[in-house]
């Protein structure tokens, strides 16, 4: 049993993250960036979090072909469809700093969808991804404080799950203790939930930070993964991110998708609508190449020409 510390210590402690919270509230600017990871070192005395091993044997990502490409073209790569390299990765995002890359997945394809948001005129690949050996599971932390909002009507039972298991295990620490590790896990939670402007990526410094620990630092750079809520899609599903050299050696690319988008959320009729283009199960892993059919199109001539006269679509 370890030992207590003093209720002075966890008014302290928690006095600490309320002062980080309003300083999240009210948004992170440049002025203060470098303060706020400097405060983190020096007034977090210590980090703890729920740890967990399960094996996920399939994950799906959806890729905005512009936005690797910086046009609507075919991606051909299949290191186009994974994770940015670091030097491309400028900005904070919900689970890596800026120079750090991560694999952003999911269990289904729709929560990509309503994270990634693409718009009308958008070709988009929809990539899924197996495990390459059935008994190679995933170490990482779960984000599971926080509940849909009670104006939705459902709860999240994965969340609710691990909540049960982490009270248990709370429990096994002393009391003041448990409520200095809750107070941390909460404001985690609430870091890695905040609904984040597309334009404000500094408001992910407190994720990203807390991310880098996870990963690097927590149980000496033994978690491969953190599995946390869908802002987007309201808690109710999750996504995964996951370091590129554990994905890299756990994953290969088992299938890919190439859609059009038709429809999107600025329609109002509340939801997006692609059409397929075209799929591919065929890769040349070595060359790290798509090997596309050329001949399997799924659209007639007219569509084809029209996508490519309009919104520039080269599958070329």
């Amino acid at each position: 049993m370890s030992i207590d510390i003093s209720e002075k210590e966890v008014r302290k402690f928690k006095a600490i993250l309320d002062y980080l919270k309003r300083l999240a509230d009210d948004g992170v600017t440049p002025l203060i960036e470098k303060q706020i990871l400097l405060m983190l070192d020096d007034c977090l005395p210590f980090f703890s979090h729920l740890t967990m091993e399960h094996i996920f044997p399939q994950l799906h990502r959806i890729t905005i072909n512009r936005n690797v490409l910086g046009s609507n073209k075919r991606i051909w790569d299949i290191a186009h469809l994974k994770y940015p390299p670091p030097d491309r990765v400028t900005k904070y995002g919900r689970c890596n700093l800026p120079k750090q890359s991560a694999f952003y997945g999911a269990m289904f394809d729709m929560t990509c969808i309503n994270e990634l948001r693409p718009k009308v005129g958008d070709l988009v690949t929809h990539s899924v991804w197996r495990i390459k050996y059935d008994n190679e599971g995933l170490v990482y932390c779960p984000i599971f404080k926080n509940q849909p909002p009670k104006s939705k009507g459902v709860v999240n039972p994965r969340s609710m799950e691990y909540n049960d298991i982490y009270i248990k295990e709370l429990k096994k620490f002393p009391e003041n203790i448990q409520a200095q590790i809750d107070s941390l896990v909460q404001f985690i939670a609430d870091s890695f939930t905040k609904d984040i402007r597309p334009d404000r990526h500094l408001d992910y410094i407190f994720s990203a930070y807390f991310s880098n620990k996870i990963l690097y630092q927590f149980e000496n750079g033994a978690i491969d993964a953190i599995y946390y809520p869908s802002v987007k899609d309201g808690l109710t599903f999750e996504n995964i991110a996951i370091k590129p050299e554990v994905f890299d050696k756990k994953y290969y690319l088992a299938e890919v998708k190439e859609n059009f988008v038709v429809q999107d959320l600025s329609s109002g009729k509340g939801g997006h609508f692609s059409h397929g283009i075209s799929d591919c199960k065929t890769f040349d892993y070595a060359a790290g190449k798509i090997l596309w059919d050329k001949d399997r199109m799924y659209q007639p001539d007219d569509f084809m020409r029209q996508i490519r006269m309009y919104h520039g679509v080269d599958i070329s």
